[in-house]
């Protein structure tokens, strides 16, 4: 019989927040799920504390072993070894309010009612901001860094991954549907979005379900959308910005590839014109991303964009 829902851990040095991050997943008011934690290598005491919560709660969590890997190899094995009916994503260092499970199913029960349990579905929240001893910085996630929720449109997702994968709760459609995530993917839920957003349904539960935890080590960090922000871009210099841009180039031109015939004929015919934007000079890659409509939300980051690629 099929698990009803797994929850998806990816572990590296996370011992210093790691108890609390499973305290509040274990203390969530929905219980009926399976916790599925791999390790990407630490060299700190992770590994133990998970032994330790298997001891603690026998039968829920399951260790799925420790290997070298990034935090998107990662979470793409995890994906690969969940057989459950619902998926959500769960990061080291976050802390989950006790209703982020139940108010997230609610959201997507609402969906599957609506477009039935074979249509790739895709759920996500807002979070709130919160630093290192989780003092509050800002309640909303998307406002901070100034997202819209309304822009999902594959167009709109190719440079810039709205929904948050510790926010997310996938079916089993959209995980079959995606699998298996790319070794170019820039990320697991970029890849789980731009599925969703142009072969399934994205619902958005305009509340936050969890504490962002806001450190030294964040992955991917939340920086709040100012012209401080923009600086600290610039200042991280012209190569890696560009580096950072042909990865979400590359992950489109995969997608494109690997989904051609479910894909309509502008999505196709845009992604598939996306091979030639490097080898385009400086005003035929802007001329390109205007025909299609390809940018991120606010002026700061397409005016970055504009100079920098």
């Amino acid at each position: 019989m099929m698990t009803a829902l797994q929850i998806l851990l990816a572990t590296y040095n996370s011992a210093r927040f790691l108890r609390e991050q499973l305290d509040s997943v274990l203390a969530q008011d929905f219980r009926d799920f399976e916790l599925l934690i791999r390790d990407g290598g630490s060299d700190d005491d992770t590994v133990a504390i998970v032994a330790e919560y298997q001891q603690k709660y026998p039968g829920k969590i399951r260790f799925l072993g420790r290997q070298k890997a990034s935090a998107v190899e990662n979470f793409s094995s995890l994906l690969a070894d969940s057989d459950a009916e619902l998926v959500m994503f769960c990061d080291h260092d976050d802390v989950w309010k006790p209703d982020k499970i139940s108010s997230t199913l609610a959201k997507y029960r609402e969906m599957e009612q609506t477009f039935g349990a074979g249509t790739p579905i895709l759920v996500f929240t807002d979070s709130e901001v919160v630093g290192e001893t989780l003092k509050p910085i800002s309640p909303s996630m998307i406002h901070f860094q100034h997202l819209d929720p309304r822009h999902l449109t594959l167009n709109r997702l190719i440079l810039q991954n709205v929904p948050s994968g510790n926010t997310m709760l996938v079916n089993r459609a959209l995980v079959d549907l995606a699998a298996p995530i790319p070794g170019n993917a820039v990320m697991h839920d970029h890849w789980l979005t731009l599925a969703a957003a142009t072969m399934g349904k994205i619902g958005f539960l305009d509340r936050a379900t969890l504490l962002y935890r806001q450190h030294g080590d964040n992955v991917y960090g939340a920086s709040s959308y100012s012209l401080a922000f923009f600086a600290h871009k610039l200042g991280q210099g012209r190569d890696r910005l560009r580096k950072r841009f042909m990865q979400n180039i590359i992950q489109a031109v995969e997608f494109g590839d690997r989904y051609a015939e479910r894909l309509d004929k502008r999505d196709r015919k845009m992604l598939d014109a996306l091979r030639t934007f490097q080898a385009r000079g400086f005003w035929g890659r802007r001329r390109m991303l205007r025909k299609y409509g390809i940018r991120k939300s606010g002026f700061l980051r397409n005016l970055g964009t504009f100079l920098f690629i």
